[in-house]
């Protein structure tokens, strides 16, 4: 986990399809793809996408994504 600019970085996130929804594996969670708030660079958008998770720091610690 990385933060900047506000918004915190998952390497190696997963993109799934779980009943016609979105879904992303990050630190061993499956959670509801954010894709309206991630990160302009953030490239995760179809199943089977892997890469990097830009998200707002709230959202993440909401989720229980923060250490």
């Amino acid at each position: 986990m990385e933060e900047r600019g506000g918004y915190l970085w998952f390497e190696d996130v997963r993109v799934v399809v779980e009943n016609m929804r979105l879904l992303c594996v990050v630190a061993g969670r499956v959670i509801p793809l954010p894709v309206v708030i991630l990160h302009p660079d953030c490239t995760l958008a179809s199943h089977g996408d892997v890469g990097r998770l830009g998200v707002p720091r709230r959202w993440a610690e909401e989720r229980g994504l923060c250490p």
